[in-house]
């Protein structure tokens, strides 16, 4: 037979029996693994896009949503029971880019108690240009009357609740600090304000990685305190009235505005605004901006004063310290908002109150 012996067995093709039909499926087995293959690919895809879509939600498998970069929990501030329609466009900090914005609007009550809110979040340094920075700084610290407390480098606006809270040093870009900035549009609380702020602030940090540091806290509440409600503690203007918060004794900030006699206090009542810092983040912001000469003759300080403003740098107590006014939308043309006039004043007030040597001579 063809030469086969005895002792060697043909190839044959195996009988398909009930002992050998197992042996048939071995030749659909890559088809299996390919099949098995391809659920797990889609498995794996469909936990990716699970995941991009709750980190763009910025929900967590065990709770609610979070907006604002996360910050902002679903049932906590600034959220009250029943808010409902909320709707959120934003841009998160990510790793080396401490930028980002974010803007919330929901709805809230019923009936002739309904309302509407809307929060605006931003992160960024402002205008590299000296003109443009000041103009800039100007709207950043317009209203911020309430410091945060425990030294941090911010402040929150008692009659809107808007504010700005300064990253570390780390964080800066290009030389300019790195400002969380909120903008509310219906009145928030001091307190709220600042949480808000400091749980962004965090969020920002830890998005970006731009620092090491522990997270803020916001151990207590923030609280304005008026310190001359006739005329800012600026001795010389007795008949006008102002509003001032903070403590101007030993205190690291300071913020005061002036109205004319008989004008009520509002957001476009003030005639001038006067801000006074110490706290080093806050001063890092006017880096830059006093240049290297006196003010006028007799000047212990480095800025500029003139008919549309003043910022002036000195070194108060061996702390740099910042002092700038601006004039307001209900400015008199007298010399209760002139700053050539009432600036000086002030800030031989508040140095006073500070512990600070006088910044000028006679």
């Amino acid at each position: 037979m063809n030469g086969v012996r005895g002792d060697e067995v043909p190839h044959m093709t195996p009988r398909t029996t009930p002992d050998t039909a197992h042996l048939h499926t071995t030749g659909d087995q890559p088809d299996h693994r390919k099949s098995r293959a391809l659920t797990g690919a889609l498995a794996i895809a469909a936990l990716v896009a699970a995941l991009v879509a709750l980190w763009q939600t910025q929900s967590t498998p065990l709770g609610g949503r979070a907006y604002c970069w996360g910050a902002w929990p679903e049932d906590e501030a600034p959220f009250r029971r029943g808010d409902r329609d909320r709707i959120t466009d934003e841009i998160p900090p990510g790793p080396g880019r401490p930028t980002g914005q974010c803007s919330l609007r929901w709805h809230g009550g019923q009936g002739s108690g309904a309302y509407e809110q809307r929060l605006d979040l931003r992160l960024g340094t402002g205008p590299r240009e000296a003109g443009e920075r000041r103009s800039w700084l100007g709207e950043l610290f317009g209203g911020g009357d309430v410091p945060l407390p425990d030294g941090l480098p911010g402040f929150t606006a008692a009659a809107s609740g808007t504010g700005a809270l300064v990253l570390p040093e780390s964080c800066d870009v290009d030389g300019r600090p790195s400002v969380v900035m909120l903008k509310s549009a219906m009145a928030l609380p001091a307190t709220t304000a600042g949480e808000l702020l400091v749980r962004a602030a965090n969020s920002a940090t830890q998005r970006s990685s731009c620092t090491t540091l522990p997270p803020l806290r916001l151990n207590r509440r923030p609280s304005p305190s008026t310190t001359d409600h006739e005329s800012c503690g600026i001795a010389g203007l007795p008949k006008e009235h102002g509003t001032g918060t903070g403590s101007p004794r030993n205190s690291d900030f300071h913020s005061c505005a002036i109205t004319g006699t008989g004008t009520p206090i509002g957001p476009t009542a003030w005639a001038a605004r006067f801000t006074t810092t110490a706290r080093p983040r806050l001063v890092a912001l006017f880096e830059g901006l006093t240049g290297d000469r006196p003010p006028a003759p007799g000047w212990r300080a480095r800025g500029s004063i003139d008919a549309a403003g003043a910022l002036v740098r000195a070194d108060c107590g061996g702390r740099p310290t910042v002092f700038a006014m601006r004039s307001g939308p209900a400015r008199t043309h007298t010399r209760l908002d002139d700053p050539r006039e009432v600036f000086p004043l002030y800030v031989d007030a508040v140095a006073a109150h500070m512990g600070c040597a006088p910044l000028r001579a006679g």
